[in-house]
C-alpha cells in the first residue's frame, strides 16, 4: 500500500491545512497516509485530523518565522521522518515546508509542492520578497510536480521563471457540499453573538486569520466609511478568526467608535457553518490563493465582496456572481457594500449565479486531478 506524507508548515486551520486533510481522509481508504506540521497555531488542524483518523505528528522546529538555528533543526528532523517512514509521496504545502521539505526529501521520494498564493507577493519588505522568490526559484529542482490553486499562480510562476510549464498543474481548491452543515440564519446569529439580532439588521460578515495577508485593517475602515452614512445605521460587521494581529484591530475599532458596529468573535470550530448569519461575505485580501471561505459563502447563499487577487476572479466574475474591488481601497469596498446593501435583488441574482459557478470547484475534480499527479 502505498505511504504519503503530507507536510505542512502550522497546525492552525486555514485553506492549505483543509486541502491537506480532505486529500489525506479521501486517500486514506486506498493508501497509508501521515500528516506532519509545525507546532505554530491553536492545534485545530491536529484535533481535526485525529477526529477523522488520520496518523498525524508534529515538527517541532517547523515554524512560520525565519529563524535559522530552527530552521537548520526543523530539515534534520524532517529528513529523520522521511528516513524512518519511507513515503513514496510527499505532498507539500506552503512556502516554509515546502522549502525545507523538499531539500531534506532528496531523492528519496517523489515532492509535490502545493501552492496557497505565492509568497513572494505578500505584505513583506522588498528584500524579504527578493529573498522569498530566489528560495522558490532554488527549491523548485528539487519538486517532481507543482500544484498551483489557481491559474494567476501558475501565471506568476512562469512570469518568474520559478519553474517550466509541464512541471506546474492548475487543480482549483474544491468543496464537498454535503460535508457542510449550515445552521439556520436565526440560530447562527444566536450563537455566534449570544442574543437575538435585529431580523432587519445587516451583518457584513468574514472567516479569517488574523495575518496582514488578510487586509482585515481596509475592513474596518470600510466600516468606519459606512458608519459616517446615515442611511446605513442597520450595517454591522463581525469576522470570524484570531490572530497576531488582534491588537491592532481592536485599537483600530475603539478608535474610530465603533465597538457597537464591529465585533471580532474569535476562533469557531467548523467556522463556515454559522455563515448564514451574514448577510454578506467579504473578504478585503492583498495576497490570495484561491480562498476556501468564498466558496463556502457561495455555498451558503451568501454575496461575496472580495479583493480582485490571486485566484478570486476565477471564482468571482464581478456583477455576474459578485463584486470585486481594488486591493487596499476601503473606499471602494466600502461604496460595494454599500451598493450590494441596497439592491436585495442584486444580491439574489448572485447567487443564483454561484451555484452555477461552484460546479467547477466539486471535491471530486480536487481529487481527480491530485490522484493523477500522485500515480498518473
Amino acid at each position: 500500500m502505498p505511504k504519503i506524507l503530507y507536510l505542512i508548515t502550522q497546525s492552525e486551520w486555514g485553506g492549505a491545512q483543509k486541502n491537506a486533510a480532505d486529500l489525506a481522509a479521501e486517500f486514506l481508504s486506498s493508501n497509508e497516509t501521515l500528516v506532519a506540521a509545525g507546532p505554530d497555531g491553536d492545534g485545530a488542524f491536529f484535533n481535526e485530523l485525529a477526529r477523522r483518523g488520520i496518523k498525524s505528528m508534529m515538527v517541532k522546529n517547523l515554524h512560520r518565522r525565519v529563524n535559522p538555528i530552527k530552521d537548520i533543526a526543523a530539515f534534520f528532523e524532517i529528513k529523520s521522518l522521511i528516513k524512518k517512514e519511507k513515503p513514496d509521496i510527499i505532498h507539500i504545502h506552503s512556502s516554509k515546508a515546502g522549502f525545507i521539505g523538499s531539500l531534506a526529501a532528496g531523492k528519496k521520494a517523489k515532492v509535490i509542492y502545493t501552492v496557497h498564493g505565492a509568497v513572494f507577493e505578500a505584505p513583506f519588505a522588498a528584500p524579504q520578497k527578493k529573498l522569498f522568490l530566489r528560495l522558490e526559484k532554488f527549491s523548485a529542482g528539487f519538486k517532481d510536480k507543482i500544484i498551483c490553486v489557481c491559474q494567476n499562480d501558475k501565471n506568476l510562476w512562469l512570469k518568474h521563471k520559478i519553474a517550466p510549464s509541464e512541471k506546474i498543474e492548475v487543480i482549483h481548491n474544491g468543496i464537498n457540499l454535503q460535508n457542510i452543515d449550515f445552521l439556520p440564519r436565526d440560530e447562527a446569529r444566536r450563537r455566534l453573538f449570544k442574543q437575538n439580532i435585529n431580523p432587519e439588521t445587516k451583518i457584513i460578515g468574514s472567516i479569517a486569520n488574523f495575518y496582514p495577508e488578510k487586509g482585515l485593517e481596509f475592513l474596518v475602515e470600510a466600516a468606519w466609511i459606512i458608519s459616517k452614512n446615515p442611511a446605513a445605521k442597520n450595517i454591522k460587521f463581525a469576522i470570524i478568526g484570531e490572530g497576531r494581529m488582534r491588537p491592532l484591530l481592536e485599537e483600530m475599532i475603539k478608535q474610530k467608535n465603533l465597538a457597537e458596529r464591529f465585533v471580532l468573535l474569535g476562533q469557531k470550530e467548523k467556522a463556515s457553518r454559522y455563515l448564514k448569519a451574514f448577510d454578506a461575505f467579504a473578504l478585503p485580501s492583498i495576497k490570495e490563493g484561491l480562498p476556501y471561505t468564498i466558496l463556502e459563502a457561495m455555498a451558503a447563499q451568501i454575496p461575496v465582496v472580495a479583493s480582485k487577487i490571486g485566484g478570486v476572479p476565477e471564482m468571482i466574475q464581478n456583477d455576474h456572481n459578485g463584486l470585486l474591488v481594488k486591493p487596499r481601497d476601503p473606499q471602494e469596498l466600502a461604496q460595494k457594500i454599500l451598493y450590494l446593501s441596497a439592491n436585495p435583488d442584486l444580491a439574489q441574482k448572485f447567487i443564483r449565479n454561484s451555484q452555477e459557478k461552484l460546479k467547477e470547484f466539486s471535491f471530486d475534480q480536487m481529487f481527480e486531478k491530485t490522484k493523477k499527479v500522485y500515480f498518473g
